[in-house]
Order: C-alpha cells, then structure tokens, then sequence
C-alpha cells in the first residue's frame, strides 16, 4: 500500500480517555467518530487544530438538583399490580 505523502494525517484527543485518534482523510466539522480505546461517541467541534467533544451531552445531566425524591410524589404498592406470574410465587 503506497501513502500519499501529500496527505496528513490529522490527530485529535478524546476528551474521555487521553487516546489520539487519527483521521486519514480531511477532517470535517462535525463528523462523528468512535474512540477505539473508550468506546465514547465523539463529534469534531474544531478542524483547525483538530478538537473533538462528546457528540451528546445529556441534557438530564445539566439541570439534575440531585433530589430524585421529586420524581417519585406517590406511594406505590407492589400488591396494586398484577403480574402473570403470581402463581409461582408464595407468601
């Protein structure tokens, strides 16, 4: 295999792990990538120099107060339902 040696090879850094990962061909902002090291799904967010960010942020993680007390106001009772399987299952 012949590398053209005109071509460069662009790096960036996984903001998960630390691990470089290579673009062969012309990096285009937003273009997804998989890191091979973390698994995480990465989006280039700058191609001069190359600069990859996490492709989606969970918004549940931005306004989380941390009380999960709120999403649960009723008292729920495991006897109100009826599961297929009650037969095999002895009090």
């Amino acid at each position: 295999m012949q590398i053209n040696p005109q071509s460069k090879t662009e790096i960036g850094i996984c903001p998960g792990c630390g691990a470089r990962i290579r673009f062969q061909n012309k990096v285009q902002m937003g273009e997804f990538v998989i890191c091979d090291e973390c698994g995480d799904e990465l989006e280039v967010v700058s191609v001069s120099p190359v600069k990859l960010d996490w492709a989606f942020e969970d918004p549940f993680d931005e306004d989380f107060d941390g009380d999960y007390d709120d999403d649960f106001d009723e008292d729920v009772d495991d006897d109100d339902y009826d599961y297929d399987d009650d037969d095999d299952w002895e009090d």
